[in-house]
């Protein structure tokens, strides 16, 4: 049987002030209103003006704690604003509805905090201003505020997040992630599918992913400890960190560091900072507009045709006794810059053309030959190392 209500939270005080205490706390005055609802639902919605805080219980009923408070001289003051709230309670099919909030945002606040059977399947969470929090609950999740921020842990679906600018810090979520922000950092620990974050400023922190990645921010650095598949990163100053991939790694930094651990090909691209890749296998595809390029392949390494090319700065490739590779280098740099230095006899440097000015050349199969090693350099030295045992 469809049920539906609608209960003005003006009614609850208007029944006596000596039920719902009214106490003073700073410039405001404040009371708390709670209620527990008993309905057959499997999705929540709670819109609200303030904080909204939901936590997953193992009951089968909802119940809420509202306090509100309200900026006034004179309690009855007070008691007029308080008697403006409004808190209505819906439900329409399996969907229970909670609206609260005040006509005069300025003078008065409201902060929800609901206990919610943690078994439903679909939870919406939407504030105007203020924190949105929710934790262990099993389903889904679809968090947004206008400006305020959102702290989740313990949910077993998917989770979207949106904020027009507030702090974002996630926890153990079960399926995938997608977090927008209008300007805040990010943080998150835990991801059961694919991971997707973009803000307008601010740094963007990401722990365990068993899916894709893909986080961009307009400036601030960006830190993936472990993601299972690939990794897409942009951002425009900061540092750009990639401790794991087990895919490929498609990155881009206007100002800033490239670093990347271990990953299975990389696309880098950096306008004006270094790119230092170490452990990595698989197609290497590598350009510094100004930086220096620092390359260390393991020994478990299994390169594919590569290249690495910076406009100004220095090309190092480390390259250990049981890899073998096949080098084409070119140094277009003038001066002394005009350097390949190399540890393997192998590798023979010689001027292209007649010309002493010419650009300087340099070939050879490392350790027997295999994958080719394509290197351009135009404002630096190329060296070209043996990998020490204990690096």
């Amino acid at each position: 049987m469809k049920v539906a209500w609608l209960i003005p939270l003006a009614a609850a005080a208007a029944m006596s002030q000596t039920q719902v205490p009214v106490t003073r706390e700073g410039a405001y005055w404040a009371s708390t209103i709670s209620d527990t609802i008993s309905v057959r639902a499997t999705r929540l919605r709670v819109s609200s003006l303030g904080p909204i805080t939901v936590h997953g219980s193992s009951g089968n009923a909802v119940s809420y704690a509202a306090k509100r408070k309200v900026k006034a001289k004179t309690e009855s003051d007070a008691s007029r604003l308080f008697g403006e709230f409004y808190l209505k309670k819906k439900l329409s099919g399996e969907e229970l509805l909670i609206l609260a909030g005040h006509p005069d945002r300025d003078a008065a606040t409201i902060e929800l905090e609901v206990q919610v059977p943690r078994k439903y399947r679909k939870h919406y969470l939407e504030t105007q201003y203020g924190t949105v929090e929710a934790y262990n609950l099993d389903g889904e999740l679809e968090a947004e505020t206008g400006g305020g921020n959102v702290h989740l842990d313990g949910i077993g679906g998917s989770v979207g997040v949106r904020t027009g600018g507030g702090e974002v810090k996630i926890g153990k979520i079960g399926g995938a992630l997608r977090c927008l922000s209008g300007g805040g950092n990010m943080r998150a620990e835990s991801i059961g599918g694919e991971a997707f974050f973009e803000t307008v400023g601010g740094e963007i922190f990401i722990g365990k992913v068993t899916g894709p990645v893909e986080a961009l921010t307009a400036g601030g650095n960006i830190h993936v400890d472990h993601a299972a598949s690939s990794v897409k990163a942009n951002t425009s100053g900061g540092l750009i960190d990639i401790a794991y991939a087990g895919g490929p790694v498609f990155a881009g930094n206007a100002a800033g560091c490239i670093k990347v651990s271990a990953a299975k090909g990389v696309r880098l691209e950096s306008a004006a900072g270094p790119i230092q890749l170490r452990g990595v296998s698989g197609p290497l595809n590598v350009s510094a507009v100004t930086g220096n390029i620092v390359t260390e392949l393991g020994p478990d390494s299994r390169l594919e045709d590569s290249y690495l090319n910076t406009g100004s700065g220095d090309v190092t490739v480390y390259i250990p006794s049981n890899l073998g590779v096949t080098v084409r280098a070119r140094n277009e740099s003038s001066g002394k810059l005009r350097r390949i230095v190399s540890d393997f006899p192998e590798v023979r440097t010689q001027l292209a053309g007649l010309r002493q000015s010419g650009p300087l050349l340099a070939e050879g199969e490392i350790n027997g030959g295999g994958p080719t090693l394509r290197i351009l350099a135009a404002g630096g030295t190329i060296y070209l190392r043996r990998q020490r045992e204990n690096r």
